[in-house]
């Protein structure tokens, strides 16, 4: 049962399951076989299978709460950012920025939804961080978008942002009213003197 004819040859079969870890490290996956007889030495043989290492990731940066457009300073705007692991390795070093309207770094929250190795994004793993913004009086009167953006960046892949953009609605509006505040009404002789107050008073949001 165990002689190997003259001529004769011998098949056999075995697999490999591919692990993340095999495809994190990017190394050609070497597999090694070796026969022994009680005739020969042992000889050996490999099979290479090279692995492709394909990072990716996407950034979506959303308006989750209050007001579009906005029309007051002092309202909140909220925000999500969801990132999502869409390539076939982990991801690690993973930096987050974010930049509010007014350009000043925005603080961010999170991530929620890190289920693996504390700060690697791993294949299909969503992270997501939270930030906020107050209108200030200054975006109202501009008149110009809001526009926040975030950044996200790791050891294996360039920066992507995303960017979540809030109109603003100004509203100019002013009114004026006049009145006597002094003096007779009817005036009954000539020298009399009247006196009159003008309110003028801002209405609108700018």
């Amino acid at each position: 049962v165990d002689t190997l004819d003259v001529g004769e040859t011998w098949t056999y079969t075995i697999s490999y399951t591919v692990t993340q870890a095999d495809i994190d490290a990017g190394l050609i996956l070497i597999n090694t076989a070796t026969v022994d007889t009680d005739e020969t030495l042992a000889q050996s043989d490999t099979a290479e299978t090279g692995v492709s290492q394909l990072p990716s990731l996407s950034i979506v940066k959303s308006q989750v709460s209050g007001p579009d457009p906005v029309t007051v300073a002092g309202q909140v705007i909220g925000y999500e950012i969801v990132v999502t692991n869409t390539g076939n390795e982990s991801l690690t070093g993973v930096l987050m920025s974010d930049v509010l309207p007014d350009g000043s770094a925005g603080v961010l929250t999170g991530p929620f939804g890190e289920t693996g190795l504390a700060g690697v994004l791993e294949v299909g793993e969503v992270w997501t961080y939270t930030t906020s913004y107050t209108v200030t009086q200054s975006d109202i009167d501009a008149g110009q978008p809001l526009v926040n953006t975030a950044t996200v960046e790791t050891d294996q892949t360039a920066p992507q942002s995303d960017d979540a953009v809030t109109l603003t609605t100004a509203t100019p509006v002013v009114s004026i009213v006049k009145s006597q505040v002094s003096g007779l009404d009817p005036v009954v002789s000539s020298g009399d003197v009247i006196g009159y107050e003008i309110v003028v008073t801002n209405e609108g949001n700018v």
